[in-house]
């Protein structure tokens, strides 16, 4: 009896952690978001927009750290654009210690460890360092890299928010483009 009230505790707390999902987005955005509200909230918060079509609006960042945020729209049959992509690039120079500063701060907003930690090689200098949280509706990765002469018109720190079944249906919608 005692044999099997442990197994089935351990199998519930299994099964709670499995179900804990990861925030859809932050006080700035949350992901499928129709266009408009996300429009709305980029202009309440003063930021000048770089860039606007249906699929996507790029406008400076709100600190002095972001360059841009992206925020990309998946097409709706019948309706707007609903986000599926929020990517936030952080400019030139930043440090190992800004990447670990944000990584900390993504696990208490997450409230989860990351799922996935990928070193480059240690023959690789100048890899790619990624942090990725995921779950079954959800990803959120955080990526840099430290060259010895880092290129301001091409390094950046990215943190990228993706809406896992939108995406799926923009990779769907640019197959079937292709195919034409």
């Amino acid at each position: 009896m005692r044999w099997l009230c442990v197994s089935l505790a351990l199998g519930i707390s299994a099964l709670a952690a499995a179900s804990t999902s990861l925030p859809r987005g932050n006080d700035e955005f949350v992901l499928g978001a129709p266009r408009t509200e996300v429009a709305e909230n980029v202009q309440s918060r003063g930021l000048e927009v770089l860039s606007s079509s249906p699929s996507h609006i790029a406008c400076v960042g709100q600190s002095r750290g972001v360059e841009y945020e992206q925020y990309d729209f998946a097409p709706m049959v019948g309706g707007e654009g609903r986000l599926w992509r929020v990517t936030i690039a952080y400019r030139v120079p930043y440090t190992r210690a800004d990447f670990d500063s944000l990584r900390n701060q993504l696990v208490e907003d997450l409230k989860s460890d990351p799922g996935q930690i990928d070193e480059p090689q240690a023959n690789d200098p100048d890899g790619v360092h990624k942090i990725t949280w995921v779950d079954a509706a959800t990803s959120v990765q955080l990526a840099a890299r430290w060259p010895e002469r880092p290129d301001p018109r091409a390094d950046r720190m990215l943190l990228v928010w993706t809406d896992r079944k939108l995406q799926k249906l923009v990779e769907a919608q640019r197959k079937g483009g292709k195919k034409k």
